[in-house]
């Protein structure tokens, strides 16, 4: 056995490599998010296709192929997600984070954000918060802490560090974003949300609960509809869509809202930005999108339908896609890690 960041062997009951000092409990995606790079024979992100150039353009569909944030993948076996910049922004300024905690209380925590456009250095915002949250959320898993402490404890951390990134000497452009994250056991599932970026449960054929959203946006249209007013009416208003809750240091005193639950059964949890669920808003949309039953897709390639889905229908926005199994397959701190 290796340390999976720096290579060195370890023994199969050790907990901290001896050369880099790394937790072996915990597997995530690296700092900084997990890069592309353009790998030659890959086939095309856009289409599939194998006709890709070397000028890394694809000569079936035309897309150029993403390195560095532009297309970020990521596989760990419990988790997988992918964050594509889309067809029509500029950069990628969505972010995710996740990992797995062979603790006391062995669990799964994954985030994901999404940079507010209008704001400086979003993508900053989004990468920083995805980051310091993850390590809030696997540290409370490793320390058998509840999962509704630990996702506002992660919450209030990320807002720690996205306020930092504003300059205080240019008013207005405070980098921002929405948050979504997931701590996932064997027995239960945690929710907590700022912002529009949103959590779906896909149940498994006959689950007494049915696939629904797990989140309710934080919206100026919601928000009217939370107050008694008909949806129709709400989604009239000027700014309708605009958001009435972000982290960032413009975003005054914030408290996330909070889920937790036990499903009756095995599904599959969907964190995703607007980028996905604009285009497929409804869970059965979600489903009929996957390429088969919630139980029982490879989550990589069913990540990467729905975001091949959302690019077919516009791609207008930025993409991210994490999907985590229920239950998924954790072993505790007393086994090999």
């Amino acid at each position: 056995m290796t340390c999976p960041p720096c290579g060195e062997p370890v023994g199969a009951k050790d907990r901290f490599c001896e050369s880099c000092g790394a937790n072996l409990l915990v597997a995530r995606t690296p700092a900084g998010g997990p890069l592309a790079t353009v790998e030659a024979g890959a086939p095309c992100v856009g289409c599939g296709g194998a006709n890709v150039g070397a000028d890394g353009f694809c000569e079936d569909c035309g897309r150029a192929q993403p390195a560095g944030r532009d297309r970020m993948e990521s596989d760990l076996g419990l988790v997988a997600g992918i964050s594509d910049k889309g067809l029509r922004r500029a950069r990628n300024e969505d972010s995710m984070a996740f990992g797995t905690a062979a603790g006391d209380t062995p669990a799964v925590a994954a985030v994901v954000c999404d940079g507010v456009a209008t704001s400086d250095r979003a993508d900053n915002a989004s990468q920083r918060a995805v980051d310091v949250a993850l390590d809030v959320l696997l540290d409370a898993a490793l320390e058998g802490k509840d999962g509704e402490g630990a996702s506002r404890a992660a919450v209030a951390r990320a807002i720690e560090e996205v306020t930092a990134l504003a300059d205080p000497s240019v008013p207005g452009t405070a980098p921002s974003c929405t948050y979504v994250s997931a701590v996932v056991t064997p027995t239960e599932v945690t929710i907590a949300w700022v912002g529009d970026s949103r959590a779906y449960w896909l149940s498994a054929e006959g689950s007494a609960e049915g696939s629904r959203p797990l989140t309710v946006d934080d919206t100026v249209a919601a928000e009217l509809v939370a107050e008694g007013m008909s949806e129709e009416e709400a989604m009239t208003v000027h700014q309708a869509h605009a958001l009435s809750k972000w982290i960032g240091a413009d975003a005054g005193e914030i408290e996330p809202r909070t889920l937790t639950f036990a499903p009756d059964g095995p599904g599959l949890l969907l964190l995703c930005s607007d980028g996905l669920w604009n285009y497929l808003p409804e869970p059965r949309a979600l489903v009929d999108a996957l390429p088969g039953a919630p139980t029982e897709v490879d989550l990589l390639p069913a990540a990467s339908d729905l975001t091949r889905i959302a690019l077919e229908l516009g791609g207008h926005d930025n993409i991210t896609t994490v999907l985590v199994p229920f239950p998924p397959k954790l072993e505790s701190s007393g086994s090999q890690p």
